[in-house]
């Protein structure tokens, strides 16, 4: 348990100071859902299994295997948590009124 906090908090901060690179707030918001996106979401580490793993991992693990389970299975979930990233980072980063 300890390990995924560790995971996550340090993912936080590589996707937070990636965003150091680019000017305009969108693209922040955007590199930053990527970037976090691909670094903290899990799936499960084979089809069948309750083991859960990074995607990026099972991503480089699918890659150099012979037998293909299919990236799709990777892509939906990481497509899903990107989703759910770049949306709360844009009510969470909205532009505020000076009202």
């Amino acid at each position: 348990m300890i390990f995924w906090l560790f995971y996550f908090f340090f993912s936080f901060l590589i996707a937070y100071f990636s965003t150091f690179f680019v000017e305009k707030r969108f693209f922040k918001i955007l590199i930053f859902s990527i970037v976090l996106s691909c670094i903290a979401s899990f799936w499960f580490k084979t089809p069948g299994e309750n083991t859960l793993a990074p995607i990026i991992s099972i991503f480089f693990l699918e890659s150099t295997i012979l037998e293909n389970n299919g990236y799709s299975r990777i892509l939906r979930p990481l497509g899903l948590f990107l989703l759910v990233i770049f949306v709360s980072s844009l009510i969470f980063w909205r532009k505020k009124s000076k009202n």
